[in-house]
This record gives structure tokens, sequence and C-alpha cells, in this order.
């Protein structure tokens, strides 16, 4: 079986063939997540696990794919991008031409998450295709990204766009309470 693209490795222990995490594994990431750029023996010292196996589960829980990057979060108002805005989209299926749907929707999604200021892009059910997740200098950089390059493109039928006031809560921890999943 293979997990993220990747043939498995031994991480924890096995259910029924499949990959499990287990509390080691869990209390490693936790910790990982809080700060990634803790040594191994920190890490060992706060799990109260053995330095020579978290240095091999990490190993191994980054070779299955349950770690993906280890990256610094960046403070978006120190780096000049303090405006967030959410953007619905929906395709415009009848200009789609020759090419089939699938083939169009992911031409022009490819072509949305190449612009830097686009961090994320979902396919989202109900009216709308698409949710984006923009960060801009300010409402004037959104009007130009949104008017110069999302709308001009032919296949987007309709856009609409929500500007963040606050945002109370921000996170990429998947780990609650640091061992749930």
């Amino acid at each position: 079986m293979k997990l993220f693209g990747r043939e498995p490795s031994s991480i924890g222990c096995t259910e029924k063939g499949k990959d499990v995490l287990d509390e080691k594994d869990l209390r490693i990431l936790a910790e990982l997540e809080r700060d990634c750029r803790q040594r191994t023996n920190q890490i060992a010292k706060l799990t109260d696990i053995p330095v020579t196996t978290v240095f091999n589960r990490i190993k191994k829980l980054y070779s299955s794919g349950h770690i993906r990057h280890f990256r610094a979060i960046l403070d978006p108002e120190k780096m000049d991008r303090a405006l967030l805005a959410f953007v619905f989209v929906t395709l415009n299926r009848e200009s789609q031409g020759a090419q089939s749907q699938e083939q169009s929707d992911h031409t022009m999604i490819t072509k949305i998450a190449s612009y830097p200021c686009v961090q994320e892009v979902h396919s989202v059910t109900g009216e709308w295709d698409l949710l984006l997740k923009i960060r801009t200098k300010n409402i004037s950089e959104l009007e130009q990204f949104i008017s110069g390059k999302l709308r001009t493109q032919q296949l987007i039928e309709r856009a609409l766009t929500f500007c963040a006031m606050v945002s109370h809560k921000e996170t990429t921890s998947l780990l609650y309470n640091g061992l749930t999943r």
C-alpha cells in the first residue's frame, strides 16, 4: 500500500496493513509542529523518548510523507502582505472549446495557483467551483490582481471576494492537544 505516493515504512505499529502513528510518533510530531528548529536531543528530552528513536522516527515520518516540509511561517504584516482575502470563483464551462472540462479546469487551476499572491486553491462543493486564499499588500494590489489577472482569464465566469478584517485564528497545526488525530 502506498501512502502519499510513497511506500510505507514501519512507523509505530501496523493496523490491518496500514501505517498507524503511535503515541511516540504523535509526541514527536507535536514537538515538530510547535518548533521544527528543535534539535533531536531537545525533542527526546521533551518527549521522554531516546534520541536515536526520535532521530529514526523523524526520518521515517519524513520518508513516508507524514512530514512534507520543514519551513518557517512568516508574519504577513512584517512581509508587507497584511491584506487577507478569500475569493470564490465559478469557472466558465461554456468557453472551454475543444478541451475536456477536466483538462480545462486543471489548466485554469494551475494558472491561478501559479500567482505568488495566491496562497491556497481549493475545489469546493456548492455554487462555486474554487476557493482562493490570497495575500496582498493592500486593497489596491488586490484589485489589480483580481481585475488585471483573475477576471481576464477566459474560463472564469464570476468571482466573489471577501476581505478579512481580523484573523482570530490561523494555524497549520494538524495535531490538537498534541496527541489527538
